[in-house]
């Protein structure tokens, strides 16, 4: 240092101003060099920190994920609460399929560091199969027993092979038996854990505002330092509830919030917000025309049911309706979304390597007309049955349009709001035609939407649909793990299907999510209900760094 400075004390003023500037230099080439090289060879790296808030119209009831009554519960309960095959190790299934038998990982513990064993697993199956608890999980879980192994390990007995019963491990989430375990069921839903929950997810309870008239404001979560997965990269995660979607984009608008979901088409007033990006998830849901011949002779003229979806123009009501946020159906399959995969592992795995068969024209006015002019009643009038929700009367309009000029002679609209149509319409099979939708649990599983034993409520085969080949394929479906005959079975169903005309399958819809330009990480894949939007919420985050590989 000494010898710097005497270094400096000997050179002119000149000399030293031009050293000043060569140093200058050499500092930003060098700055420039390693900005450059980290752009080059370095990678995006999430940084932990920050805080999330979703917008949500509704309520949070019960967040008890066995009880869950709306979609806010179940919203919720995906972060407090983790699925069954997200804590599981390993897994065995025996060679009849009727066997599994599943070993939790070690070192489990709640929120409250009270540890997760296979009694939980018990617990929460035994309570869900009870018909007090009135759980909407029981249909996953009627007629399988449970054996206790160990405090790790649980054997489940099938009734009949389902080589789809891991999803239902999936759909199902513990909850803890030192918390409900001394409670009768009649009481759970009083208790306080309901809305200050003890869980096993990613995030746990902090704190919730509410009015005094009893309206709760806000939910806060944070991070659960006990979660066995990868702890999220968002500290907190907050959900703020809104009376109407106006409030809510309002406070979107104004970054009081950060995003919100929606199964509904969004408005422009959303597709035009600025600093905001919309991301369309796959989800196996349709809407279709379920034909009821039982409560319209004339529907069994199966020259009729084809015209009456030939005759709708699917193309107009995708763009000029949806702008083309939707896709056109022909069958009630999803060939991107369904895996020909072996149940060899937990893992969900998405292989699109299906081929379309080739289909009836979907639109074609002309033969539409023809078919409805060579029937011996020209006199056919029809009642379409409807939710009341603005974009299915939209639809339905355009088809009453598109069917009142290939010949029909009158149809009328019906609408209702959807617990008075589920009641006095669904349930009692109380309808002509339907305008409805159906969502997966399972896109290659289509039993419970199309085999004749599911025709009459609780069922969902809306169109009352009876074929004895196609129950048998379904049925083979569901019982053997072989990728090449799972395959052939569906596209024959397929094929079944179509020649039947039992319904008119219109439009799939995605799940839309809104949220702030500067959240990274939002990549669930396709999902099968609105809270599978948090797969992968560990990977959400507000802020990255660049680093070097």
């Amino acid at each position: 240092m000494q010898t710097l400075k005497l270094l400096l004390k000997s050179i002119s003023q000149k000399e030293r101003v031009t050293l000043t500037i060569a140093f200058a230099i050499f500092v930003f080439a060098l700055t420039v060099t390693i900005a450059k090289t980290i752009e080059e060879k370095g990678a995006s790296a999430p940084v932990r920190g920050g805080s999330y808030t979703e917008g949500v119209v509704g309520q949070p009831i019960m967040i008890n994920p066995i009880f869950s009554s709306n979609q806010t519960d179940r919203d919720i309960s995906a972060l407090v609460y983790s699925d069954m095959t997200s804590l599981i190790s390993d897994w065995k299934i025996s060679d009849d399929g009727r066997e599994y038998s599943v070993k939790l990982k070690e070192g489990l513990v709640w929120s409250d560091k009270e540890p997760l064993t296979s009694d939980d697993i018990i617990f929460t199956i035994q309570t869900i199969q009870n018909p007090d608890a009135r759980s909407a999980l029981i249909k996953d879980w009627q007629g399988v027993e449970m054996e206790r192994v160990s405090q790790l390990q649980v054997k489940f007995i099938l009734p009949s092979p389902y080589v789809f019963f891991t999803k239902n491990l999936k759909n199902t989430r513990l909850i803890p038996k030192h918390i409900f375990g001394s409670i009768p069921i009649e009481n759970i839903s009083l208790s306080e854990y309901n809305l200050e929950p003890i869980g096993s997810g990613p995030y746990k309870f902090s704190a919730f505002s509410k009015r005094k008239d009893g309206f709760i404001t806000e939910y806060k979560l944070i991070t659960n330092e006990n979660f066995e997965g990868q702890k999220p990269y968002i500290e907190q995660f907050a959900f703020d509830f809104y009376s109407s979607s106006e409030d809510l984009l309002k406070d979107l608008r104004l970054r009081r919030i950060d995003g919100f979901g929606s199964s509904l088409p969004l408005g422009a007033e959303t597709q035009s917000l600025p600093r905001v990006k919309i991301e369309n998830v796959d989800m196996p849901r349709y809407y279709a025309i379920f034909m009821n011949a039982i409560n319209n002779p004339e529907l069994k003229d199966k020259n009729l049911r084809v015209a009456l979806g030939m005759a709708i123009n699917k193309e107009k009501i995708k763009s000029e309706i949806f702008k083309g946020n939707v896709s056109s159906m022909d069958s009630p399959l999803f060939k991107n979304l369904v895996s020909f995969e072996p149940q060899t592992t937990l893992a969900e795995k998405v292989i699109p390597q299906w081929t379309p068969t080739d289909s009836i024209p979907s639109y074609d006015p002309e033969v539409a007309s023809r078919l409805i002019a060579g029937l011996k009643n020209k006199e056919i009038k029809l009642n379409l049955v409807i939710p009341k929700v603005p974009f299915l009367k939209k639809v339905a309009e355009q088809i009453k349009e598109d069917w009142l000029s290939s010949g029909i002679s009158e149809v009328t609209i019906t609408e209702d709001d959807t617990a008075t149509l589920m009641n006095d319409y669904v349930k009692t099979r109380n309808y002509e035609l339907l305008l409805f939708g159906n969502v997966y649990e399972n896109p290659a599983d289509l039993f419970p939407f199309w085999h004749s034993s599911q025709r009459f409520y609780p069922g969902l085969n809306l169109s009352i649909y009876q074929n004895t080949e196609a129950d048998g394929l379904m049925e083979v479906v569901r019982q053997k793990n072989d990728p090449e005959t799972q395959k052939k079975n569906l596209e024959r169903v397929e094929t079944i299907l179509k020649n039947d005309a039992p319904a008119t399958f219109l439009f799939s819809m995605p799940y839309f999510y809104v949220h702030s330009s500067l959240l990274n990480g939002f990549n669930p894949g396709s999902i099968t209900s609105p809270e599978d939007r948090f797969t992968n919420v560990a990977e959400w985050n507000l802020s990255s760094v660049r680093i070097l590989k």
